[in-house]
């Protein structure tokens, strides 16, 4: 019995595609805006208006916050989302937090950004959670990492280092969130950004 060049060609494609989207994330179980989204609603946060209710205590003078979701929201759950602000109160670190996707941009290995509409929601930070930055979160960063290497950083450095960027780049980085199971931040990546 023989087998066909062709017939093995279409194979070892297939079997390559499968292995690409495997390895990459790209089969659609990262990209979940619509469920974010209902999670966001189901917490109770504004739907409609971009509406904010003023965050008591502080955290940035006359600044609105948005109002934060119940524990068992994100508990658990892995988010890609976009950064409007950071601040520290009370020992804590607390993050202004709405959903966004990514698209593989294969012409330049990287993903594309795609911010999410509505309300910003506050999620907050564990006491142990990793920080892994990218360019241009980090800036330059240490001389033995690459700029898409993730580099460990403190809470305070994150937030002072989220300040400093220009509104319109911060607007356009996208951080993977992986949540605890009491619905805190237990991982944050920032996503490389040329």
């Amino acid at each position: 019995m023989s087998v066909s060049p062709r017939r093995t060609t279409l194979r070892l494609l297939a079997a390559v595609a499968c292995g690409t989207l495997v390895l990459t994330g790209c089969g659609g179980k990262g990209q979940e805006p619509a469920d974010d989204s209902a999670a966001v609603a189901a917490t109770g946060a504004p739907s409609s208006g971009g509406g904010t209710a003023a965050l008591s205590g502080g955290g940035g003078g006359s600044q609105d916050a948005p109002t934060s979701p119940g524990k068992a929201a994100w508990a658990g759950a892995k988010r890609f989302v976009t950064i409007d602000r950071a601040w520290t109160e009370g020992g804590l670190t607390h993050l202004s937090v709405r959903p966004a996707q990514k698209k593989a941009r294969p012409q330049f290995d990287t993903w594309e950004v795609v911010p999410g509409t509505g309300a910003f929601t506050t999620v907050t930070l564990a006491e142990d959670a990793r920080v892994l930055l990218t360019s241009p979160v980090r800036g330059e960063g240490p001389s033995d990492a690459g700029k898409g290497e993730p580099v460990p950083s403190s809470h305070t450095e994150f937030v002072a280092l989220l300040k400093q960027l220009d509104s319109g780049l911060s607007a356009g980085i996208g951080y993977d969130l992986s949540f605890d199971g009491e619905g805190r931040v237990a991982r944050l990546q920032s996503q490389y950004k040329p």
